[in-house]
Formats: structure tokens, sequence, C-alpha cells
């Protein structure tokens, strides 16, 4: 025996004994794949090392009956060339390696393009331009029109207005977030009486609301929204303007200023300025004031008022006055060379540099031309109508930092026709340009609607549709 152990040992170099005198192959035994029995071809490897496979996803070892490969428990980790736009690689558990799963790139959104670059796994959410989605209607406030809305920084707020049932005007409201497309009602405790046609304020921490018709008359009434805790406190009575609807107000960064609107059948030139941090009224001068009116356009500059066009119950204006409020003094009027022709229920935005008019009714038809007012050269230039939306009132309207889009309305006879499409202006030295905003199928034509600009879409909410008033709404994207 021990003579076929040393003949194995310098003629078979590698084999294996299991006892002095036999070894059994890797494959059983009898050379051709038996079992059991001696002889054979004996075992291959030497050590683990020679029984790697190169497969991260197994566990080589070298046994007596030669090379064994383990897989890996699933899960663990194993790199086949890493993409920067999935989750780590792993094995399956049955010995093979895996891609992980894409990293997650959808923002929500239906109107971006979201995608991975696979050199630098920076993920971009890439806006589709002039795309309309449909606001959340659970949660949503009861329809309404004649509401007011402001924008918060993270929230769109609207709140009151005129609505169905019995009193038809409402005291409630919602927040609404564009990023979770969700509603939070306003609390009702506390809140002041209903209204609608009444104007509202962000102040950068909280929602000035006054003035309006209740249920039955005029309000001189207003209230204080803290969005952060829910509540609401009065605005004072005492020294605030007679009640009035058609007014316009602006937040001056310390001050609500309201001017205009009519009262049981008058026109006013009237107005006054509201202090929260006093929660005091001051009456605006009569001197310099401008003529009476309402349906006016109200805007801030950074330093003063400025009011414009509107209707006296006899003729339209085209004119207007800017108001300052440290010397408490109308400064005006506006230039008339150039300005647009007179109008009513029109958009007025500020630009940082200009005012810009668009749209309203002369008395006699829709419009869908403007101009823009440079107040320190005092000088008006005419906005493009070529590409502009049709000829309308009551239409939506918001800045967005670098052209102004508007939306919504209603025109041809008697304000018939309603509208869901609109258009984005773009400024330039020759009047700039216009994109056309399309109508969406999942959002119906409306006047009186709402908006705000969240600094990444235009949210319209509300108003009056074909069938009555709408609790519906759309983020619309330039």
């Amino acid at each position: 025996m021990r003579v076929v152990a040393l003949a194995c040992a310098l003629l078979l170099s590698g084999c294996y004994f299991d006892d002095p005198v036999r070894f059994d192959p890797p494959d059983g035994g009898n050379g051709a794949g038996g079992s059991g029995g001696n002889g054979g071809a004996p075992p291959t490897c030497s050590g683990d090392a020679a029984c790697d496979d190169g497969d991260p996803c197994s566990s080589d070892r070298c046994t007596p009956a030669g090379c064994a490969h383990v897989p890996a428990p699933a899960g663990t980790a194993c790199d086949e060339g890493a993409d920067p736009c999935s989750a780590a690689p792993a094995c399956d558990g049955e010995g093979a390696c895996v891609a992980g799963e894409p990293v997650a790139v959808d923002d929500g959104n239906a109107c971006t393009v979201d995608a991975c670059d696979p050199a630098s796994g920076v993920v971009t959410h890439t806006p589709t331009p002039a795309c309309t989605v449909p606001v959340a209607l659970a949660g949503a406030p009861s329809a309404r029109r004649l509401h007011t809305a402001v924008w918060t920084g993270d929230r769109m707020i609207v709140w009151g207005g005129f609505g169905a049932g019995s009193p038809a005007v409402t005291a409630t409201g919602g927040r609404y977030d564009p990023n979770t497309d969700a509603w939070t009602a306003t609390a009702l405790s506390g809140a002041p009486p209903p209204r609608h046609s009444h104007c509202a304020v962000w102040t950068g921490d909280r929602m000035i609301v006054w003035g309006g018709f209740g249920a039955g008359a005029l309000e001189t009434t207003g209230g204080v929204y803290y969005p952060a805790t829910d509540t609401w406190t009065a605005t004072a009575i005492a020294g605030a303007p007679p009640g009035r609807v058609g007014t316009a107000c602006v937040w001056t960064g310390k001050e609500l200023v309201v001017w205009g609107g009519t009262a049981g059948g008058a026109v006013l030139s009237s107005g006054g300025r509201y202090d929260p941090a006093t929660n005091t009224w001051k009456t605006l001068p009569i001197a310099g004031t401008p003529s009476p009116r309402y349906g006016h356009s109200a805007l801030w500059t950074g330093a003063r008022m400025i009011v414009w066009g509107g209707n006296d119950l006899f003729d339209w204006h085209k004119d207007g006055t800017p108001y300052d409020p440290a010397t408490d003094a109308w400064t005006g009027p506006t230039p008339a060379a150039g300005a647009p022709a007179a109008r009513e229920a029109h958009s007025a935005l500020w630009t940082g540099a200009r005012m810009i008019v668009w749209g309203g009714f002369d008395g006699g038809a829709y419009l869908n031309d403007g101009g823009a007012l440079d107040p320190i050269a005092g000088t008006w230039s005419a906005l493009a109508t070529t590409g502009a939306p049709s000829p309308r009132d009551e239409h939506a309207a918001v800045w967005t930092g670098n052209r102004m889009m508007v939306w919504g309305g209603c025109g041809q006879d008697a304000c018939a026709e309603l509208y869901a499409d609109g258009g984005a202006w773009s400024p330039d030295a020759s009047g700039g340009s216009w994109t056309a905003i399309a109508a969406s199928p999942g959002v119906v034509p409306r006047r009186g609607a709402t908006a705000v600009w969240t600094g990444s879409a235009m949210v319209v909410w509300g108003g009056r549709a074909k069938t009555g008033e709408t609790n519906t709404g759309a983020q619309i994207f330039p």
C-alpha cells in the first residue's frame, strides 16, 4: 500500500488521499462520473485561490471534492459597473450580481420632464412649456367667485367670496400647497364676517382682508390671518374708510392702503391706510386725489401706489395718480401721452421697473392691448398685440419675474364667451412678444378667477364657469 501511495505522490501531483491507501477523485471515484470506489482522476484545486471564478456573488472554496461555489446572501453589495442613476448593485441570492433599482426622479409634476444624468447622477426636472395641470379637488374650499387669493411664499390662501347657498357670501377659505397638491382649511373661529368683493394683501407673515359686501350690507370690518397658527384677529373699525366694493388695495411693507370703489350707487375717491402694528386707520388726503372711480387697478412700486383706469358710472378712464405714503401725498397724474385706451377690469402688474396694463373693457369693446409705464421717465410704451390672447376682461394675471402671464376671463357679447386659454408676454424694446397658453381639457373656462405666482407656476382658482361658480383650479407652467 505504501508503494501505491508513493507512486501517486510521484506521478499524480496534487492528488488527495482520504486514507493512507485510497484517494477519491472529484467525480465520485470511477473516472467517468460514477460514485464510490477507488481510482480515477485526482482533485483539481490546490487551494481557495485556485477556485476563484471572478463572480462577486459567490464564496469560492477548495473542498475535498473540488472547487465549491456558494451563492452570497441576497442583498450583498457587489460592483458590476455601478450606475450613478441607480441604487448600488447587489447579489440576488443565486450567485448573480444584479443592477440596483433606478433612482427615483419623478417629482410628481406632470409639467416637468424628469431625468438623471448617467455621467454625473444629477437629477433634473425640465418644465414642459405652457403646460397645465388641474388643482386637487379634495379638501378645496366650496365653489365661489369674487374671493381673494394671496401667495405666502409656499402656500396660496383663498378666502371669502360669493357661492351657492343662503347666505351666498362666505367666511371660509383654504391654504393650497402646490408641491403636494393638497388643501388645508382656514380657521373659522375669529374670522371676519362673510363677504365678497373685498380686498386682501400678504404682509410677509399674515394676510389682511378688508371691506367688501357682507350678508346684507357693505363691510367696514376686516381681519388679520396668521397661517403659522391658523388664527384670526380683527382689524379696527374706528377710523376705517366707509364700506365699499370695486376698490383696489396694496401692501406698502408697513400698511394696507385702500382707495376708490363704489358704495350705495356713489363712486368714491376716498381711501385709508391701515397699520397692523398699531391696529389703527388713517384717512388718505383728498388734495390731488384721482377722480372717483371703481374697477380700477392699483399696484405698489416699492415707493408709491399707482392708481390707474376704471369707470365712474358715466365714463372710462385712461389716467391715474401715484400716492406716496412717506409724504402722505398724491403726486400725479400719470402721463397722458402714449397711455393705453381707457378701460376697467383690466390687469396691472409691477415688473420692478414698469407698470404693465393689459386687457379690460372700454364700455363698447373688450381689449387685448396694453401699455408699459416707466414712472421714473414718465413715459408709456405700447405692448405688442401680435399673438396676444383674444380680447377679454375679468382675466387673471401674474408677473413671473421676467414675463406676464394672463389666463381665462370673458369676452365677445356681454362677456358671454368664457376662456380657458391665455398667453405669456415677454418684454423687449419693440413691444414684447407673446407665447400662447393653450386651453387644457381638464380645466373649465371661467371669469373672475384669482391667481398667484409660486415661483414656478401660475396657480388659478375659482371664478364663474358656464354652470355657475367653481372650486376647480390649475397650475399653469410658462
